[in-house]
């Protein structure tokens, strides 16, 4: 099991070390419009046993929108929807959403849209938490994107609202990168083989950088 994960490990990492050269830039997710935002947690119950999502309270967070493989629009993408919200310590705490479907199987896979306000957007994988398995996403609805988590299988249950602040449309580009793997948010545990597979990929996009600028 070690040898296959680290087979997987380094062609993932050759794959995105690839990606960055040639693009000079993060393999995927190269630049995104970057939003001040606020999210409104109402709660949840019966509760999941993560704080963040259980209780109601309001935090400030920093809202990245980005293309995955950079097409230009209108065509379609993988559409990425990246939360970042401070601690009470003043640590970032980080959230990946991508582009994907409501119902599952689906809502396991990234999928392509071409407008930010049509799809379902997901976590992808499904996050440990003391009382099982939990994936999280997110829906625009009536003026702002309702923030939801779900059993792997099951329905979505709406705990916040994520208010933006600004217009993504007419929002600066910026280069800014989120990691939930190094950031998470407490109690929402990235299973090991998921956290093997970011890594290496951020690796490699790191390394393919490093090489453009040095070639």
């Amino acid at each position: 099991m070690d040898r296959t994960v680290r087979l997987l490990d380094d062609v993932v990492a050759g794959a995105f070390r690839l990606a960055a050269r040639l693009r000079s830039a993060k393999a995927v997710h190269t630049v995104g419009t970057v939003v001040a935002a606020d999210v409104v947690r109402h709660g949840l119950h019966p509760g999941t046993g993560v704080a963040w999502i259980d209780e109601a309270g309001v935090d400030r967070a920093v809202v990245r929108f980005s293309r995955g493989a950079g097409l230009p629009a209108p065509l379609p993408d993988v559409l990425g929807i990246a939360v970042r919200v401070s601690s009470p310590a003043g640590d970032p705490w980080d959230l990946l959403l991508a582009s994907s479907a409501d119902r599952w199987p689906a809502r396991r896979f990234p999928l392509p849209s071409a407008h930010w306000r049509r799809p379902t957007y997901s976590s992808i994988s499904a996050f440990r938490t003391a009382r099982g398995l939990l994936v999280v996403g997110s829906r625009w609805r009536d003026g702002r994107f309702l923030l939801a988590v779900a059993e792997p299988r099951g329905p979505w249950r709406p705990f916040a609202e994520l208010r933006l602040l600004d217009d993504p449309s007419t929002a600066p580009e910026q280069v800014i990168t989120y990691d939930p793997v190094l950031h998470p948010f407490p109690g929402l545990e990235m299973p090991v083989g998921w956290q093997h597979v970011r890594e290496a990929a951020y690796a490699g996009s790191r390394d393919g950088r490093s090489g453009a600028h040095h070639g």
